[in-house]
């Protein structure tokens, strides 16, 4: 495996996994921590080991963390009673499933909305529930398994609500994930939450497909730390489980790279096999970007070419792109549609991600 030489990124490694080195350059670390958005759990981890001055800014942004988790988990109580009056049970997605599984320490996690889920079938009286308690539709594309993004002024997130997963190969609903959840309690709301495996699937599809990293080479470090927490939970993580719900293609290539960088980086053992070359390629090819981020464009347009984000023939495809119209296309239209691919890529938000 690679190593990870990449300054200020291996020392914050390090301190994430409580080993923080004696010379530390505090403000490269700070910087890294807050472009990751795990500043949080920095605080939880070395906070009493850093100098006063960085203490106390640790402190801080632990404090609010914390603060903002406390109201945005009572938000998502509130929420969730209005949908059981409804006989609604959302499902808990990402960050709002985290705050529920992983261990003791990790509260101080940054969250930026909640992400439920609904049956398709009660999308719509979902949406007038939450209207109920003063929610108002923020964005929602012109579709009916589209997501639904509610907001109000007085809270710190807004609320999106799914009944499908934004990945169509493979995608899942919330009758495929409810099997593998269990119930919990938000106040006096009942609600599901995951299975520690199916959050970390939830989170992979997330990034490596819907945010297309696995393409562009780039890593949402909070979300692997989230996946490094599921893993060490008493229920851990069925890997053997996870891959089958990844088909072959670009689908098991995403996330063999994905559990691979999961391993290089928070040293958490995926026992199950992997492409070896590709896979080592991909992975090589993340800290390459990261010593030279010049090239993230070049290494993007080749990844595009060997493994396209479209299924030729297969039910379902990652983009906009449809099945089947890479098919037989000559190598300058090949060529014409990766960069066009990249642009759109390019106009996407790298919020947390390295």
């Amino acid at each position: 495996m690679p190593k990870i030489d990449v300054e200020p990124l291996a020392t914050l490694l390090a301190c994430l996994a409580g080993e923080a080195p004696a010379d530390v350059d505090w403000v490269d670390l700070l910087a890294a921590a807050n472009q990751a958005l795990v500043t949080g759990v920095l605080a939880t981890r070395v906070g009493d080991r850093a100098p006063e001055e960085v203490q106390a800014f640790l402190g801080t942004i632990q404090a609010r963390a914390l603060e903002r988790n406390s109201r945005l988990k009572r938000q998502l109580e509130e929420a969730a009673a209005s949908l059981n009056l409804a006989g609604i049970r959302p499902i808990l997605l990402k960050g709002a499933a985290v705050l529920y599984t992983a261990g003791p320490g990790y509260g101080a996690r940054i969250l930026s909305d909640l992400d439920i889920m609904v049956p398709a079938r009660s999308m719509a009286m979902a949406r007038v529930r939450l209207e109920t308690i003063g929610y108002r539709l923020y964005r929602h594309e012109d579709s009916p398994f589209a997501p639904m993004n509610l907001c109000r002024e007085q809270d710190v997130g807004m609320i999106d609500l799914h009944c499908r997963t934004k990945t169509r190969y493979p995608g899942f609903d919330f009758d495929d994930l409810a099997g593998s959840c269990s119930e919990v309690r938000l106040g006096t709301a009942k609600a599901w939450l995951p299975s520690p495996t199916s959050q970390a699937l939830i989170l992979i599809l997330h990034d490596q497909l819907q945010d297309r990293d696995y393409w562009r080479g780039l890593v949402d470090l909070r979300h692997l730390l989230d996946i490094a927490e599921l893993a060490r939970t008493p229920a851990g993580i069925d890997w053997e489980w996870l891959a089958a719900h990844f088909p072959r293609g670009y689908p098991r290539n995403a996330l063999d790279v994905q559990l691979a960088t999961l391993e290089r980086l928070f040293g958490v053992r995926v026992p199950m096999p992997k492409h070896p070359v590709w896979t080592e390629f991909q992975l090589r090819r993340r800290i390459v970007q990261l010593h030279l981020p010049g090239l993230r464009s070049f290494l993007t347009l080749l990844t595009l070419l060997l493994d396209p984000p479209w299924q030729a023939g297969g039910p379902g495809y990652a983009t906009a792109t449809g099945p089947g119209r890479f098919r037989g296309a000559s190598i300058p239209e090949r060529v014409r549609r990766a960069l066009s691919a990249i642009r759109r890529f390019s106009a996407r938000k790298n919020l947390g991600k390295i």
